[in-house]
């Protein structure tokens, strides 16, 4: 299954959101002085901090290093020129997928 996280280009935003059996908290922020967004995950029962500061880049497994076994999240440039979301990008050019680990393994 793949779904398409609801970011947007608010500069700080949290939502919350079912990837597979479990539900997840998202709070992304652009940073001015680096030009990147990043990401903190949480899980939305424990209020775990799973992963800080991920950083939201085109054509990279966010999830990969970290071998969570929740599926993969994925920036995509819907334009095709490869570049990461500037701070009026995110959600509209650049869109981020999850895709659920039967996915990933296909």
């Amino acid at each position: 299954m793949i779904l398409e996280l609801p970011f947007s280009n608010d500069p700080a935003q949290v939502f919350t959101t079912q990837l597979g059996e479990t539900k997840y908290v998202f709070d992304a922020k652009y940073n001015d002085r680096s030009g990147v967004w990043t990401v903190d995950l949480y899980d939305d029962a424990s209020k775990a901090l799973i992963a800080a500061s991920l950083p939201l880049v085109i054509g990279q497994d966010l999830l990969e290093p970290y071998n969570f076994g929740i599926g993969s999240l994925m920036c995509v440039d819907t334009t095709g020129q490869g570049l990461d979301a500037g701070p009026d990008d995110l959600g509209s050019r650049v869109k981020v997928y999850w895709f659920s680990a039967d996915e990933v393994m296909a």
